[in-house]
């Protein structure tokens, strides 16, 4: 059985809301001392940087496999701020899954944004400050910098003009939005090292991820940013492709979309494509979400099973996509609405139409839910969340991080004694 512990040190929380090219906010909420609870499962996470009616015996889970390329020293299998990066301060202590145990740690290193963390190197990657305005105030920047977990040590990588870093599949490049202060864009660049610095795509922005292959890298430039900057002639849906390999010394930038170009909802900082590598497609958060096919024709937002207004539909956040499943799995702030909670979109095959929509936990319509999503505990399989709406109150690590369960995206259930 897994053993789920966390650390006993008082911690604070700083978070921020910021979008590209806007202002930034904080709150403070504390930490308090847990209680270690139990789960019945392993985890396998990703390579990089959602109703039952009633709830059934727990179950075991097949024993997933280790994270590869585990070289040297011990390091995590997954090191994740949830749905909250990159936002938030190293007070808050960070999500740590090694071993069969899930805990909540002390930072190793002080930071100010979270990037993102690769199993495959152990390395993290974060800035040591909270986002600053640029030369205009039109840009929100910080530095990036990576630390190794195997080594103890941490190096920075660029000194600033950093908008949002990401890892490649590879686990061994990271991929930055860098403001350019010459052109006043963004432009993507690809990073191996300190300084070790390829600029791979002018006029991008930070909406931006790799494929699953780790060799084609998709971005989207969308018209609501022309207010704060951007030119008409970036405007669309455009694909990096590395014919070589990433380490190649060859890449193509394409516009494969005209997706962006049209009037969105409205575009959230952390916003990144998902694909759908099946259907050759992106799928793209907006009021819920956009279809994106890389064949050149239209974007399109699925058919909602009750003929409801798109808008009308919760809008996911922190999202991953279940490929088999066809399933999209995305994490709804309390504060927007009475519908807080982690929600499943399930699709049809060619992802034309949301077949239903619905929360984890057989949650009522209207009602509050404050599970909040972490990341994918097998992949593809099931989630991780932290859980305030378990009724064993004793469970609750504090107001920030709650009672760590497991959700079966496969089984529709809960994988652990949650309600026991």
């Amino acid at each position: 059985m897994i053993n789920l512990k966390f650390s006993s040190a008082f911690v604070a929380i700083i978070l921020g809301i910021a979008i590209l090219f806007t202002g930034c906010g904080t709150l403070e909420i504390g930490i308090e001392t847990p209680i270690s609870p139990t789960l019945l499962h392993e985890t396998n996470p990703t390579e990089e940087i959602i109703i039952p009616s009633a709830t059934p015996p727990p179950t075991a889970v097949p024993e997933p496999t280790s994270p590869a390329n585990k070289d040297g020293g011990e390091i995590p299998d997954l090191v994740s701020l949830g749905h909250l990066a990159p936002f938030g301060s190293h007070d808050i202590g960070l999500i740590v899954v090694q071993d069969e145990e899930v805990t909540v740690e002390s930072s190793p290193v002080d930071f100010g944004l979270f990037w993102g963390y690769s199993p495959q190197t152990g390395k993290l990657a974060y800035s040591s400050e909270f986002f600053h305005g640029a030369e205009n105030d039109r840009a929100s920047i910080s530095d990036l910098w990576v630390y190794d977990y195997q080594t103890g040590s941490a190096t920075q990588w660029l000194e600033d003009n950093v908008s949002r870093a990401v890892w490649a599949p590879d686990g061994e490049h990271l991929t930055a939005a860098v403001y350019n202060p010459e052109t006043d864009q963004i432009d993507l660049v690809l990073l191996s090292g300190p300084d070790k610095v390829r600029k791979i795509a002018e006029c991008a922005s930070m909406t931006f991820s790799w494929s699953p292959t780790g060799d084609t890298l998709a971005y989207v430039n969308s018209r609501v940013w022309l207010n704060y900057g951007l030119h008409e002639s970036c405007l669309g849906t455009f694909l990096v492709t590395f014919p070589n390999g990433i380490s190649g010394d060859e890449w193509d930038v394409s516009q494969v979309s005209e997706f962006g170009i049209q009037e969105t909802s409205g575009n959230n900082f952390s916003d990144a494509p998902l694909w759908a590598t099946e259907q050759n497609a992106l799928i793209y958060p907006d009021q819920p979400f956009w279809v994106v096919p890389l064949d050149g024709s239209p974007a399109f937002i699925p058919q909602t099973p009750n003929g409801e207004a798109p808008l009308e539909l919760p809008r996911p956040f922190g999202n991953l996509w279940a490929e088999d499943l066809h399933q999209l799995i995305g994490n709804y702030d309390v504060g927007l609405s009475g519908n807080g909670g982690v929600w499943i979109y399930q699709l049809s095959e060619h992802l034309t139409h949301i077949e239903e929509y619905y929360r984890i936990g057989d949650i009522p319509p209207g009602d509050n839910s404050f599970t909040t999503l972490v990341d994918w505990w097998t992949p593809e399989e099931s989630i991780l969340v932290f859980d305030e709406d378990n009724p064993d109150t004793s469970l609750y690590l504090s107001e920030m991080w709650k009672a760590p369960v497991v959700w079966s995206l496969v089984e529709n259930r809960w994988l652990n004694n949650r309600d026991q």
